[in-house]
């Protein structure tokens, strides 16, 4: 039986594996990026954040949705970005659902890696789910450019990788809010083993792959130089800006 499941998944990775190119999806859109900060839901943007043309969401974002939450966050995830990692801690992105994609109508379903073990967790997951569901990539010449900036031993998050993405492409209209660069906390509800600063900062560095003050200063960088026409951000980002 594992085999059989495996010469499967292998055929459907083969067929179904696609390659995601943002500077194409976003051009001429207003895209929306939601992140897991708390400031998400400071204010009650859902209808806002639906009128956009393009919604990403990341990691256990579309896992960890409910109804009451839309009021704050929307109710629609067209661009999926997941690690492949299905682990609820550790860093994982939670169940890669395949009845919520479908029912939450999700365009796009990304590991945005491009390396050889990323494609080996599409594979895995082509292997235990057995589905013909389209997962894309992110092209290698997008990857390599984005990973130059970490250096050899330090990945850049999804949530870095989705902002990344917005900002190097040409849409019409950026929206980012959820992101504070673990100056506050997760919403509750999505990581809570780590809701609290410090000991978020102590998971980072057991993991030893992220490092949240290089991402925000390449934020920055990318922001200062983004192809997007305008981008507009929630409160306590901009807060957070105008501090530093």
């Amino acid at each position: 039986m594992k085999l059989l499941n495996s010469i499967k998944g292998l055929w459907l990775m083969l067929f179904s594996t696609k390659i995601f190119h943002p500077e194409d999806v976003f051009k001429g859109k207003r895209v929306a990026v939601i992140g897991a900060a708390d400031s998400a839901f400071e204010k009650e943007n859902g209808d806002y954040i639906d009128s956009f043309d393009v919604i990403v969401r990341v990691n256990k974002a579309p896992h960890t949705w409910t109804i009451d939450k839309a009021k704050f966050i929307g109710s629609r995830t067209d661009i999926w970005l997941h690690n492949f990692f299905e682990n609820t801690d550790s860093g994982g992105g939670g169940p890669l659902d395949i009845e919520l994609i479908k029912k939450m109508n999700i365009n796009y379903l990304v590991n945005p890696l491009n390396y050889f073990e990323a494609y080996r967790r599409t594979f895995n997951f082509y292997r235990k789910y057995n589905h013909s569901i389209n997962v894309y990539h992110f092209p290698l010449k997008f990857s390599k450019i984005r990973d130059r900036k970490f250096g050899k031993k330090i990945k850049p998050t999804i949530g870095f990788t989705a902002l990344y993405s917005a900002l190097n492409s040409e849409c019409s209209e950026l929206y980012i809010t959820g992101f504070t660069f673990w100056k506050t906390p997760y919403v509750k509800g999505y990581r809570d083993h780590v809701l609290d600063l410090e000991d978020n900062k102590k998971h980072f560095k057991k993991q030893g792959i992220h490092d949240a003050d290089l991402e925000y200063e390449l934020f920055k960088t990318e922001l200062n130089n983004t192809s997007c026409k305008v981008v507009k951000m929630d409160d306590k980002l901009r807060e957070i800006l105008n501090n530093q």
